[in-house]
């Protein structure tokens, strides 16, 4: 038999897996984050204040309307119509002083009375066209449970990130980035990027009325006007009246009970949100260190969290380089 010359053989290769590296850094600095964006909300008051400017916007809703506004200024019309009557009647008819107390009161107040009516009235027209843009904003209440629904992710993918079955790696990483990515499109997806500064200069504009000694004088403003009208559409009809001034004292007394009730609304709608609206400053006002409104970076930090969350879980995904043996 003719031998035969094989060709030595190749050496086999295997391919040998050197040991899973882990990233610690960017996964500390993860479970760091997302302590922070778990407690931070409970810890600063965030869904107490939060849910107290939701339910200042929904109060003020039927306030802000158009029609709403426009009644407003109709009823103050009425009232400024009436006053400049009841003067005219007291100088055409010469009707003495104390004659008519309840009366002389509120003339002697008449013309502050109607200067906070209407300073009143344009302060909730200024900020009306705020107003809109932050009731716009949808789920506003909600962020908060976002945030921290975000920092309980983030929590859970720093610990499997540092030191869970690597198996597991891959999928925490993607459960991160996507709750990470849902919270920095959520002031976006909500309108909180377009509200948020116009709820700072909302803020601005209803400061003046929302306290509670304006409330209380505009409260006492309404009991002299109705004593007054009490009495003009009691004692003083026995004063002669004619032309305008008769009409327009007539307008004021037969309109009163709208107008009360458009006064007395509105004056108890901004009574009963003052908290809300301390509340809601308050979280406008956590920046003010830095001069900036925190209103107005609110939404940023959102975004920021959520793109460094992401990050941070991307970097620290275990990483296994292979070599050759």
């Amino acid at each position: 038999m003719v031998a035969l010359d094989l060709p030595s053989a190749l050496p086999v290769t295997q391919m040998l897996a050197t040991p899973l590296r882990r990233r610690k850094a960017p996964a500390v600095v993860l479970l760091a984050l997302g302590v922070l964006l778990a407690v931070g909300p409970i810890v600063s008051g965030l869904f107490a204040k939060v849910a107290a400017g939701n339910q200042m916007i929904n109060q003020f809703a039927p306030y802000m309307e158009a029609n709403s506004l426009s009644r407003y200024r109709a009823d103050l019309g009425i009232l400024q119509r009436g006053t400049s009557g009841i003067d005219a009647i007291y100088h055409h008819e010469d009707v003495a002083p104390g004659r008519f107390p309840l009366l002389d009161d509120y003339r002697i107040q008449s013309t502050a009375i109607q200067d906070r009516a209407s300073g009143l009235l344009d302060l909730v027209t200024a900020a009306e066209p705020d107003y809109r843009r932050v009731a716009d904003i949808g789920g506003f209440d909600r962020i908060p449970f976002l945030i921290v629904a975000g920092g309980v992710v983030a929590i859970y993918g720093g610990c499997v990130l540092l030191s869970g079955a690597a198996g597991r790696a891959k999928a925490t990483a993607v459960l991160v980035v996507l709750t990470s990515t849902a919270l920095a499109a959520s002031p976006f997806m909500s309108g909180l990027d377009g509200g948020a500064t116009p709820g700072h200069r909302m803020l601005q504009s209803l400061a003046p009325v929302m306290r509670p000694g304006e409330v209380r004088q505009l409260q006492s403003d309404f009991v002299v006007l109705v004593e007054a009208v009490g009495e003009l559409d009691t004692s003083f009809r026995g004063v002669p009246q004619h032309g305008v001034a008769a009409t327009d004292v007539a307008a004021l007394v037969d309109n009163w009970p709208l107008v009360s009730s458009d006064l007395a609304s509105l004056v108890g709608v901004i009574e009963d949100n003052i908290g809300n609206f301390d509340a809601l400053g308050k979280l406008d006002a956590f920046t003010n260190t830095l001069g900036v409104s925190g209103l107005s970076v609110f939404p940023w930090l959102l975004v920021s969290a959520g793109v460094a969350s992401a990050g941070l879980s991307v970097a620290a995904r275990p990483r296994r380089g292979k070599e050759m043996r």
